[in-house]
């Protein structure tokens, strides 16, 4: 991953090694599959909760049937939890968006997550092509509801993101 995403508006932050157990349980669906990860937070950031935070997690390597490889990728993230007893769903799309200037669709969502600590909510977007799945999600300002955020902005984020950190496939 780039040490910078968003042209360097956003820094990374954290490159904690990437979950090994994603590309194996996506094996049917991407081959040599490589995992990836890292968070950013904003080049300005002044404090330790200014602003928001991105993460990017993925998998490189031949992917076989994209849109399914994407799905799969997906319930694997959704399953995952720090926190006992958590229950995630799925309460805004997911809705495939083509941002501005990109002929490249992203699929956006927003999960809702329900744990004994209360609930909270985080925006995603993800893509998959023929070299990678990969999925962002920004933390919020959990004071707003849901349907306040632009999915929209989120998606073209997504894209220019999606643009910063993809790999070429070696001829």
């Amino acid at each position: 991953m780039p040490q910078t995403v968003l042209k360097g508006a956003f820094t990374e932050s954290d490159h904690s090694a990437p979950d090994q157990n994603i590309p194996t349980m996506l094996s049917g669906q991407i081959e040599h599959g490589v995992s990836a990860f890292a968070a950013y937070e904003p080049s300005d950031r002044t404090t330790e909760t200014s602003g928001s935070v991105l993460a990017v997690t993925g998998v490189y390597g031949t992917v076989l049937n994209p849109v399914t490889a994407r799905d799969e990728f997906l319930k694997i993230l959704d399953r995952r939890t720090s926190v006992p007893d958590m229950r995630s769903a799925v309460i805004i799309g997911p809705r495939t968006i083509f941002p501005q200037g990109s002929s490249e669709p992203v699929s956006c969502r927003i999960v809702q997550e329900v744990d004994r600590f209360g609930t909270t909510w985080e925006p995603d977007c993800s893509w998959a092509d023929g070299s990678a799945v990969a999925h962002v999600s920004q933390t919020v300002d959990f004071k707003k509801p849901p349907a306040e955020f632009d999915l929209e902005a989120f998606a073209a984020k997504t894209a220019i993101i999606r643009n910063e950190v993809r790999v070429p496939i070696a001829p």
